[in-house]
């Protein structure tokens, strides 16, 4: 199975979701600002890598973990990819999709867009982190529910 996490930019609560999943991050405890700053793709995914799937890892049952920016088109993006699929001769059943922009609040939407589009990380990074772990455990509940979508528990943690 793939899964994968949909997120406006693919930079923020999507490879915070990836890492809950491949329990890189845990999912009873709320990282801190340095934890989640280390994560590969926290805050740097560029604009140009927007509607590309972005392998973070392979979790413990072999499923892959991607993380997707999809600008606000997720719907496009899944109907590209489950079309391509068909080209290709592979199962679009064999990947799930989960959409994180729910769990996104507004201090991750302001952060983010200081952080991504205006170049502001002095400023914009520290606010998208306070945004990320004020929905941190939104962003648990979802990861979760992929998991109980895969028919597993999750890694990591509670």
């Amino acid at each position: 199975m793939k899964v994968v996490y949909l997120g406006y930019g693919g930079s923020h609560a999507s490879p915070v979701a990836a890492a809950i999943h491949l329990g890189t991050l845990p999912a009873d405890v709320i990282p801190d600002n340095k934890t989640l700053y280390s994560l590969p793709l926290f805050d740097s995914v560029p604009p140009s890598f927007h509607g590309s799937l972005i392998q973070v890892g392979t979790d413990a049952t072999g499923n892959d973990v991607f993380v997707l920016g999809t600008r606000g088109h997720s719907d496009i993006l899944i109907k590209t990819i489950k079309g391509i699929t068909r080209i290709i001769r592979e199962d679009h059943r064999d990947y799930l999709f989960a959409d994180v922009k729910p769990c996104i609040n507004l201090y991750m939407r302001i952060g983010g867009f200081l952080s991504r589009y205006l170049g502001l990380v002095a400023i914009g990074r520290p606010l998208v982190a306070w945004g990320v772990r004020r929905a941190y455990p939104k962003i648990v509940a979802l990861v979760k529910r992929t998991y109980q979508r895969l028919g597993q528990d999750v890694q990591g943690g509670s």
